[in-house]
């Protein structure tokens, strides 16, 4: 009720200012937004009681979502620990130039 009292001062403004069209269609254009969330949000709080979505349905879906996602963490983190293994065994190569050479067809610029 405190909305509609504040509407029919701003209108009567609004007419007394002269408003163009462009701004009259923007003002349309908003108050008919406003008015529809306002009429769906309405809606969509009084049906959502009887909604057939079951909870128990989706919680037991998202346990096994998240059972699913532990088990492949786990698999990578072992297969992680595995890489590691064979590359610790792996002889370290020491360059003993103590510079890489590289070969001449893999120069990025011609010097």
């Amino acid at each position: 009720m405190e909305t509609l009292q504040e509407v029919i001062p701003f209108a009567k403004e609004m007419i007394n200012q002269k408003p163009s069209r462009g701004m009259l269609k923007v003002y349309l254009v908003g108050s008919v937004v406003a008015v529809l969330g306002t009429v769906l949000g309405l809606v969509q709080t009084v049906c959502q009681p009887f909604s057939s979505f079951d909870d128990a349905a989706l919680d037991a879906e998202l346990a096994k979502l998240v059972a699913r996602e532990l088990r492949e963490e786990e698999r990578r983190r072992k297969q992680g620990e595995v890489a590691e293994r064979a590359n610790y065994d792996k002889p370290q190569r020491e360059n003993t130039a103590g510079v890489a050479h590289r070969s001449a067809a893999t120069r990025l610029h011609a010097s």
